[in-house]
């Protein structure tokens, strides 16, 4: 591999990088979302979301709202989320104080898509917050154990890693990756930048195989193991593989 060679595939075109989400996620501004198909109290949707070191969504603007309302559609078409979807939003701790979605005039002017007559004190414990399927997603308290569909947000990391190749006595590359038994997923990348971006974006990664196959194809495999602790039998060098710990 030649100098150039080396320089385009460091460079990956790094202005994607940004725009890589986790496999199922979608990407909308700075952050991933993720739908929860399944029925969950909203405590349940709140730790599904917290494994994946994402939170509940909330919508900050009318374009996020409108993001999140048309996903959900997307994702349940052509039936819809009847039982509507939690968001990040509630008063468990303080009767009438909305954790991340004040009410407006308590000093704050944050967005907010309530239903009319809403928040109400109608129900005893409807503490937390769904987005309804209908009226473009509209804002009802409800009692958070009832079963609802969710929303993760996952914010992206604005970060620019550097990744060190070595370089055999020949001049040329060498780098050795893990073997196959140890690959969490595998996607198509445009170089190292936004493979590393992809590994750094998985809670499992610790390493990565970015493997060129010329014509500008690149497959990225993500590594639940870290090549340093790897044993001599889990590593392998093949051309035109670079192995690469965060």
């Amino acid at each position: 591999m030649d100098v150039l060679s080396v320089l385009l595939l460091l460079a990956g075109f790094e202005a994607s990088v940004a725009t890589v989400c986790p496999v199922g996620w979608h990407r909308y501004g700075k952050a991933c979302y993720f739908v929860i198909k399944e029925l969950n109290s909203w405590h349940k949707a709140t730790s599904i979301c917290a494994a994946s070191h994402a939170s509940l969504a909330v919508p900050n603007s009318m374009e996020e709202q409108t993001f999140i309302s048309e996903l959900l559609q997307r994702e349940f078409y052509p039936s819809d989320f009847q039982r509507g979807a939690w968001i990040d939003c509630d008063d468990i701790d303080q009767d009438g104080v909305w954790q991340n979605c004040p009410l407006r005039g308590d000093e704050t002017n944050a967005y907010q898509n309530w239903a009319k007559g809403n928040p109400s004190n109608q129900y005893s414990g409807a503490d937390c917050v769904l987005m309804a399927s209908i009226a473009g997603g509209i804002w009802w308290n409800q009692r958070c154990i009832n079963p609802r569909y969710a929303t993760c947000e996952l914010a992206i990391i604005d970060y620019d890693p550097l990744f060190c190749l070595q370089i055999g006595s020949d001049g040329r590359i060498t780098s050795p990756c893990l073997t196959d038994n140890h690959v969490l997923m595998e996607l198509q990348a445009q170089g190292l930048v936004s493979c590393g971006k992809a590994c750094l974006s998985h809670p499992e990664c610790s390493s990565f195989n970015l493997k060129d196959h010329g014509q500008g194809k690149m497959v990225c495999q993500l590594n639940d193991l870290a090549l340093q602790n790897a044993a001599a039998e889990d590593v392998v060098v093949i051309e035109n593989c670079y192995g690469l710990d965060l």
